[in-house]
Protein backbone atom coordinates (compact mmCIF):
# COMPACT_ATOMS: atom_id res chain seq x y z
CA UNK A 1 0.00 0.00 0.00
CA UNK A 2 1.44 3.35 -1.04
CA UNK A 3 0.76 6.83 0.42
CA UNK A 4 -2.31 7.33 -1.79
CA UNK A 5 -3.64 3.96 -0.64
CA UNK A 6 -3.06 4.88 3.01
CA UNK A 7 -4.92 8.16 2.53
CA UNK A 8 -7.79 6.28 0.84
CA UNK A 9 -7.89 3.83 3.78
CA UNK A 10 -8.12 6.66 6.30
CA UNK A 11 -10.85 8.35 4.26
CA UNK A 12 -12.77 5.06 3.94
CA UNK A 13 -12.44 4.57 7.70
CA UNK A 14 -13.80 8.05 8.43
CA UNK A 15 -16.71 7.60 6.04
CA UNK A 16 -17.51 4.14 7.44
CA UNK A 17 -17.55 5.46 11.00
CA UNK A 18 -20.01 8.11 9.84
CA UNK A 19 -22.15 5.46 8.13
CA UNK A 20 -21.38 6.64 4.61
CA UNK A 21 -21.07 3.18 3.05
CA UNK A 22 -22.74 1.19 0.30
CA UNK A 23 -26.01 -0.66 0.89
CA UNK A 24 -26.13 -4.04 2.64
CA UNK A 25 -27.06 -5.64 -0.68
CA UNK A 26 -23.93 -4.17 -2.29
CA UNK A 27 -21.78 -5.33 0.65
CA UNK A 28 -23.12 -8.88 0.15
CA UNK A 29 -22.50 -8.71 -3.62
CA UNK A 30 -18.93 -7.48 -3.17
CA UNK A 31 -18.28 -9.98 -0.37
CA UNK A 32 -19.32 -12.85 -2.62
CA UNK A 33 -16.93 -11.68 -5.34
CA UNK A 34 -14.02 -11.07 -2.94
CA UNK A 35 -14.50 -14.39 -1.13
CA UNK A 36 -13.86 -16.22 -4.43
CA UNK A 37 -11.08 -13.94 -5.68
CA UNK A 38 -7.66 -15.46 -6.40
CA UNK A 39 -6.06 -12.15 -5.33
CA UNK A 40 -7.43 -12.37 -1.76
CA UNK A 41 -4.62 -12.87 0.76
CA UNK A 42 -4.05 -12.93 4.48
CA UNK A 43 -3.36 -9.47 5.88
CA UNK A 44 0.40 -9.00 6.30
CA UNK A 45 2.74 -6.06 6.76
CA UNK A 46 2.18 -2.93 8.80
CA UNK A 47 0.19 -0.88 6.24
CA UNK A 48 -2.26 -3.71 5.52
CA UNK A 49 -2.59 -4.50 9.22
CA UNK A 50 -3.35 -0.86 10.00
CA UNK A 51 -5.96 -0.87 7.22
CA UNK A 52 -7.41 -4.06 8.72
CA UNK A 53 -7.62 -2.58 12.23
CA UNK A 54 -9.30 0.55 10.88
CA UNK A 55 -11.75 -1.68 9.04
CA UNK A 56 -12.55 -3.68 12.15
CA UNK A 57 -13.13 -0.50 14.15
CA UNK A 58 -15.33 1.06 11.47
CA UNK A 59 -17.09 -1.99 10.18
CA UNK A 60 -19.79 -2.64 12.78
CA UNK A 61 -20.22 -6.15 11.35
CA UNK A 62 -21.04 -5.07 7.78
CA UNK A 63 -18.51 -7.49 6.29
CA UNK A 64 -18.51 -11.18 7.32
CA UNK A 65 -15.94 -12.10 9.96
CA UNK A 66 -14.27 -14.67 7.70
CA UNK A 67 -12.88 -11.80 5.60
CA UNK A 68 -11.61 -9.93 8.68
CA UNK A 69 -7.99 -10.96 8.21
CA UNK A 70 -8.01 -10.70 4.42
CA UNK A 71 -6.72 -8.06 2.02
CA UNK A 72 -6.73 -7.40 -1.68
CA UNK A 73 -3.34 -8.50 -2.98
CA UNK A 74 -3.61 -6.03 -5.87
CA UNK A 75 -3.80 -2.83 -3.80
CA UNK A 76 -3.06 -4.13 -0.28
CA UNK A 77 -6.29 -2.70 1.15
CA UNK A 78 -8.10 -4.56 3.91
CA UNK A 79 -11.34 -6.11 2.66
CA UNK A 80 -12.96 -4.78 5.85
CA UNK A 81 -12.48 -1.22 4.51
CA UNK A 82 -12.61 -1.92 0.81
CA UNK A 83 -15.90 -3.82 0.59
CA UNK A 84 -18.20 -1.26 2.29
CA UNK A 85 -16.50 1.82 0.78
CA UNK A 86 -18.43 4.07 -1.57
CA UNK A 87 -17.01 4.60 -5.04
CA UNK A 88 -15.75 8.05 -4.02
CA UNK A 89 -13.78 6.57 -1.11
CA UNK A 90 -12.23 3.62 -2.92
CA UNK A 91 -8.58 3.10 -3.62
CA UNK A 92 -7.72 4.23 -7.17
CA UNK A 93 -5.61 1.71 -9.08
CA UNK A 94 -2.33 2.58 -10.70
CA UNK A 95 -2.02 1.26 -14.27
CA UNK A 96 0.07 -1.66 -12.93
CA UNK A 97 -2.56 -2.53 -10.33
CA UNK A 98 -5.35 -2.27 -12.89
CA UNK A 99 -3.64 -4.90 -15.03
CA UNK A 100 -3.45 -7.30 -12.07
CA UNK A 101 -7.15 -7.14 -11.19
CA UNK A 102 -9.17 -10.19 -12.26
CA UNK A 103 -11.92 -9.53 -14.80
CA UNK A 104 -14.49 -10.53 -12.15
CA UNK A 105 -13.37 -7.81 -9.70
CA UNK A 106 -16.11 -5.35 -8.77
CA UNK A 107 -13.50 -2.57 -8.51
CA UNK A 108 -12.42 -3.18 -12.09
CA UNK A 109 -15.97 -2.54 -13.21
CA UNK A 110 -16.08 0.78 -11.30
CA UNK A 111 -12.60 2.08 -12.05
CA UNK A 112 -12.26 3.86 -15.41
CA UNK A 113 -8.50 3.33 -15.32
CA UNK A 114 -9.00 -0.42 -15.00
CA UNK A 115 -11.75 -0.54 -17.60
CA UNK A 116 -9.45 1.06 -20.17
CA UNK A 117 -6.68 -1.48 -19.54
Amino acid sequence: MNLAGAIAAIKAFTEAVNGNVVSSDEVFRRTDICAKCPMKRKTTGAPSKISRYLGVLANKHRVPADLNGQKCNVCGCSLMLLIPATEADLHKDSPEEAKKRPASCWIKLLDNTSAES
